[in-house]
């Protein structure tokens, strides 16, 4: 199953892992991402260098790839209730408790993640279809960064969207996160309407 947007799908596809093999890519991703590149998860934990929890079987997971080199470059999955617990609430509290018909109609989104090539400018102008000089004029390196951050911001967004597409088809009514207040205002500002139901808590810094 693949999932599109205009822009987004003239450089990258979305696609639903739904196979053994779609899910080890998305457990490998992990793996880099959050053990490898950020440290947020301890790499000894995971010898097989797959990055999973139990959570993983109540999910399903999206991966992203470029239609030019082939590379897989970011990842996300959404968390069916388990015996009406999402993972956030293993780690917080929220001012009210949340109703059986909260977890059956809603999911967790979690697992958002691009990987670091993706991340740096190298990766625009080495997979461009029309790669930018960026040594010849400062016009052209302020097109060549504003090139950079979409690539950032189309690559999230692209995951997220996907995710909405496939909530709609589903009748999953609303999306639980647990998330920084950086990633917060940038998805408030991007048009997704957040509210917090809970205090703030430390989690993995």
């Amino acid at each position: 199953m693949t999932y599109s947007t205009k822009r987004f799908d003239d450089h990258f596809e979305v696609i639903l892992a739904d196979t053994l093999e779609s899910q080890q890519i998305h457990y490998q991703l992990r793996y880099q991402v959050y053990c490898e590149e950020l440290g947020f998860e301890d790499k000894h934990r995971f010898p097989d260098g797959l990055e999973y929890d139990d959570w993983d079987a109540h999910a399903v997971h999206f991966l992203v790839r470029h239609r030019l080199s082939g590379k897989w470059l970011g990842a996300l999955r959404l968390v069916y209730h388990h015996q009406y617990q999402f993972p956030f609430e293993t780690k917080c509290t929220t001012y009210h408790p949340l109703r059986k018909a909260d977890h059956q109609s809603s999911v967790e989104i979690s697992r958002l993640c691009i990987v670091k090539d993706a991340r740096k400018l190298g990766f625009i102008h080495k997979h461009s279809p029309n790669p930018i000089n960026t040594e010849s004029t400062s016009a052209n390196n302020v097109s060549f960064i504003n090139d950079f951050f979409w690539l950032n911001r189309s690559l999230m967004w692209g995951l997220i969207r996907t995710a909405a597409v496939y909530s709609r088809q589903n009748e999953i009514k609303d999306w639980f996160v647990l998330i920084a207040p950086s990633l917060a205002h940038i998805l408030t500002k991007g048009g997704l309407e957040l509210t917090q139901i809970g205090p703030p808590c430390e989690h993995k810094g």
